[in-house]
């Protein structure tokens, strides 16, 4: 099988190890040569990876694609390469476009072409988020608090909800989607400002689900059932994210693995969760 990735930065190092394990090829644009040749921990994929010019050259040779860039252009990328060739799967990122309405004319165009796909909504594989799912019996209490501090040096996109980014579309849409998961639907409460926000949800089974996410001078998050904290840590991965220690690598395997073995695309499925996600920000 041969991957095509797309994107130098989370797409080198955070999906090039796992497509290495499962490609026979990996196609990268040459203007990623430098980065990858670069960073010690990149350096032992080189073998199996082919630098192309353009990508025309090399359509009739990918089986799978990944993009990892921000929302609008991966939306901008899905339509173009679909008028190329037809993967056997798209690996996107999230969101899949920079607002819901953009996302459902992805997810209608995607359907039409009957071309599968799956979003990274990796917080699934986290520990914290299974003990979440078996715990939540009968009129339990969760709470996940998390604070991100302001990274001047990031990507300013990320911060800039018209672009898909901000507090919901970049970083609370990962808990949204666990709670549509979860079937956890029901908006009991909302706050939504630029530097937080605030969600109570309920479910059939009284089990009382609150979120609050807002930018703070530095990093903390935890999960707490039934007013006790349980996790607690940097980042949802609990750990610190590092150039030669990155948590979310082991994550994007198990999400990897996961869609080859169990994973069917229903379109119907994830276009409710954007109309859910559309809903929420109202």
């Amino acid at each position: 099988m041969n991957t095509l990735i797309i994107g130098s930065g989370f797409g080198l190092y955070g999906y090039l190890p796992s497509a290495f394990k499962f490609s026979k090829k990996i196609y990268l644009n040459n203007k990623y040569e430098k980065i990858v040749k670069k960073r010690k921990n990149l350096k032992g994929y080189l073998n199996k990876i082919i630098w192309y010019l353009d990508i025309n050259s090399i359509v009739n040779q990918i089986d799978y694609i990944i993009i990892a860039q921000k929302p609008k252009r991966q939306h901008t990328l899905v339509f173009k390469i679909l008028n190329l060739i037809k993967p056997k799967h798209f690996f996107l990122e999230k969101p899949i476009s920079n607002n819901p309405k953009n996302s459902l004319k992805l997810i209608e165009i995607l359907n039409k072409k009957k071309v599968t796909f799956s979003v990274g909504y990796i917080f699934k594989y986290l520990s914290w988020y299974k003990f979440i799912k078996k715990n939540l019996t009968k009129k339990k209490k969760f709470t996940i608090n998390w604070e991100i501090k302001i990274n001047k040096k990031n990507n300013l996109w990320k911060y800039n909800i018209s672009e898909g980014g901000g507090l919901i579309r970049f970083y609370a849409i990962h808990l949204i989607r666990l709670l549509f998961d979860l079937n956890i639907t029901k908006l009991k409460k909302k706050i939504i400002k630029k530097n937080k926000i605030y969600f109570y949800f309920s479910d059939k089974l009284k089990n009382d689900f609150y979120i609050n996410v807002r930018l703070s001078k530095s990093n903390k998050f935890t999960v707490t059932y039934n007013d006790e904290v349980y996790y607690k840590g940097y980042s949802p991965f609990l750990k610190k994210i590092n150039k030669n220690n990155d948590p979310r690598v082991n994550v994007i395997n198990n999400y990897i693995n996961d869609i080859f073995k169990n994973y069917k695309t229903n379109y119907i499925y994830e276009k409710n969760f954007i109309l859910f996600w559309k809903k929420l920000e109202k």
